[in-house]
């Protein structure tokens, strides 16, 4: 009978170059070390895989959208200050997410009506803060309330 260990998971071939083979060496030994427990060689290229994608997916934006969703709103509530309406650029200058990774998480929210955009006097920021408002639709919209 199988292990619970190979349930859902494939066996995976693949070639390595000498040199990458010796790092990884050098990541068991340095593993061993640190962690006080021998691992094997599977279960480092199983870490350091999964902590290599966790990185590039976290600055990817390619983290659980409902993971997003509420960094989004803890970003939202810090800037609040007692007030319900927060500027966009200021949100997008803490969250520091690429302009496409932004305005996809507006587009969704706004479409679930988490979010109303709020459209205000440009003339009263840089025009950096106006860059990195949200426009869409010929429309710039300067702030936004998140709707509870």
């Amino acid at each position: 009978m199988p292990s619970k260990e190979h349930d859902a998971s494939s066996v995976v071939s693949l070639r390595l170059p000498d040199a990458l083979l010796e790092r990884l060496h050098r990541y068991l030994d340095w593993m061993e070390f640190r962690r006080g427990e021998t691992l094997s060689r599977n279960q480092v290229i199983r870490l350091s895989l999964t902590q290599w994608l966790d990185t590039e997916e976290e600055q990817g934006g390619m983290t659980h959208p409902d993971v997003l969703r509420r960094h989004f709103h803890a970003v939202y509530n810090s800037l609040r200050g007692g007030q319900d309406q927060v500027e966009i650029h200021r949100l997008r200058h803490l969250l520091k997410w690429p302009p496409d990774h932004f305005d996809g998480m507006v587009e969704q929210l706004r479409s679930e009506s988490q979010v109303v955009l709020h459209i205000g006097d440009p003339r009263s920021l840089s025009d950096e803060e106006r860059q990195h408002s949200y426009e869409v639709n010929g429309k710039l919209y300067l702030s936004l309330t998140w709707q509870d």
